[in-house]
Formats: structure tokens, sequence, C-alpha cells
């Protein structure tokens, strides 16, 4: 690898340049459980947003000519002729010379008309009296001013949110495609490793890397398998990774592996399809030791067997590997 200011950086795009971006299938979810989720398609305005001019005020809505030369030296009398509702689709009595009581929310027809509020205008039980001008739509929010239907509203690609989840609903929208998350076959890795199931014993280490790694999976958006803990012998490991890879999307390999001594976690990547092994080691702080390949177009990450080093290693291409498969774009740092 060439020398960088930012290896890491480095060798995370030549990681994710060995391997297909955003291959995963798309399936329709109902909005509730689509938080967090990837969209699979660009998603268009169904209707204008408001759906309707309405007022954003307490208060009264006016024919903004009657109140066209209003001032303090030239006050307006309007007549109160009624109310429109929270609710009403209709604005009857509006007229020149009219006003209406309006709260917010309140549908207002299309039309040159303003909206005062209460506090701004002096009441005298069945007339106001207005002292100011207005221009037309005064806090008033005019139909399709926040969105217009047919525009764009969501692109593919984006994690769904919260704020998502309120926009969609807005529109109707109660199911979205979203992209199906990738599934991840995980290993731990070591002959001293064994299941925290079972009695600990001098010399072994109980395998919380499954637990752990597992988590992160999932919050990065994918589904782990695990496959076990596999003791250091290359043929068997290598049988069992490339069984797993016939379903997976990815891997994820926790621990060192090793015979008479030297690791062959390399050559498990190898041995597991092309082009192999990419990545063998880099300069960096923490996360070290990392080996990062590709296997028939699946990404396979292999981690530190020490939780600290493996959390940090997978935070650094695990998380890329799989925002990259799910086609969102990558921000890990």
């Amino acid at each position: 690898m060439a020398n960088s200011d930012n290896p890491v950086s480095d060798a995370r795009t030549r990681f994710l340049n060995a391997f297909e971006k955003s291959n995963l299938p798309v399936e329709t979810l109902p909005l509730l459980k689509a938080r967090g989720r990837i969209l699979g398609e660009d998603l268009s305005t169904l209707r204008d947003d408001p759906p309707y001019n309405r007022s954003i005020m307490e208060g009264y809505v006016v024919c903004t000519s009657d109140v066209a030369q209003a001032s303090d030296e030239n006050p307006v009398s309007l007549e109160v002729s009624g109310e429109i509702k929270v609710g009403q689709d209709s604005a009857e009595g509006l007229a020149p010379g009219k006003a209406l009581a309006v709260t917010t929310g309140s549908y207002i027809p299309g039309g040159d008309y303003a909206v005062f509020r209460a506090w701004d205008v002096k009441n005298t039980g069945n007339q106001i009296q207005i002292t100011q001008a207005a221009k037309r739509h005064n806090n008033i929010e005019v139909r399709g001013e926040i969105r217009q239907q047919g525009s764009d509203l969501l692109k593919k690609g984006q994690r769904i949110t919260p704020a998502d989840i309120f926009t969609l609903a807005s529109q109707g929208i109660l199911e979205i495609p979203v992209v199906s998350p990738p599934k991840v076959a995980l290993f731990s890795s070591g002959n001293e490793v064994i299941p925290p199931t079972e009695p600990f014993k001098t010399g072994a280490i109980w395998d919380c890397n499954q637990y752990g790694l597992s988590s992160l999976i999932e919050a990065a958006g994918g589904a782990p398998i695990f496959h076990g803990i596999m003791k250091d012998n290359l043929s068997e490991f290598t049988k069992t990774l490339k069984k797993a890879l016939e379903t997976a999307d990815m891997a994820v390999i926790s621990g060192g592996t090793a015979v008479n001594g030297e690791d062959f976690t390399a050559a498990l990547v190898n041995a597991a399809g092309q082009p192999g092994t990419l990545i063998n080691g880099i300069p960096m702080r923490s996360g070290k030791p990392i080996v990062l390949g590709v296997a028939g177009g699946k990404p396979i990450v292999c981690v530190a067997g020490h939780p600290p080093e493996a959390a940090r290693g997978f935070h650094l291409f695990g998380e890329a590997a799989i925002a990259h498969l799910l086609g969102t774009e990558v921000t890990t740092e």
C-alpha cells in the first residue's frame, strides 16, 4: 500500500472498492418498523404540504383590500360575521367589509386574505378595529408551501429517522421500501476460546465477542448469524467459512488463528475465494490486528480477539462494509 497520512482511510477505501455497493434486495416494511432502516427507493410527495391554506395564528381573517390603507390615523372597522373552526372546510361570510374569527389550523380560502393576530386588533363585540395594513397571506401557511405534490420527499440510501417517520405519516405513507439487512456470518476463533455457557477454567477465555459483535452488527444495520467458535485448524475453518458465505452477504471473524505459532488469518481469507486478502495489517493506534478481504464479491472483516480492539476494528471497517452493502454513505472515522 502506498504511504499516506491516513492509512486507515486508505485501507477502508481500497477495501470498499473491492466489492459491490448496494446489491441487497428491497423489502416493504410497515412504517412503525422502519426506523433506522435504509430507504430502498426514492419517494415522492403524494399531496401538497400543507394540503390547504391555513392560519398559523389565532385571530381574524380579512380581505387585504379592506386594510390596505389602515393606520393609527386611519383605523378600519370590520364586522365579525362568523368563525372558521378547525376541521371546517368553508369560510361562509368572508367578504369585503367582513372578518371571520380563526384559530391556529383554521382553513383559509384561496385569494387576497390575511390573518391578524387576536392581540393586534381591538375587539368591540361584533366588530374589530384594525390600525395596520397587511400583505396577502400574512400569518397564513399556503398550500404546498412546505412541499408540493410530486416533489422529492426522501432519497434512496438515507437512513430513516424519527423525523422522517413524522413526514411519511403526514403524507399517509404507512409502508415503505427498505433495503434488507445484510446477513453477516460471525465467527469467534482460537483454541483457548470457550462459550460463556461453559464453566470457566484457567487458561481459557470466555467468548464475549459473539455477543458484543452481534450487537454492533445489528446497530450498523446487519443481521448477525453466529457460526460458532472455530479452533486453529485452517482446513476446517476454510470449509466452514466458505459454506457460510454461500448464504451470507459478509463475514466477520474475531481472534487470531494460528498453526505452530503462525497466524493464518490472511491464508484463511485467501482460501475462502478471490481476490482474497487485500489488507493484512494497518499502522494505527488501536484496533489491531486487522485483515480485510473479499471472497466472491463478499467482504470479510477479521478483527482482534481482545474485546476493545475487536470493537474498534469493527467500528472502523465492519460498519463501513455494512453501510456499503446497504448503499448508504460511509461516515465512520
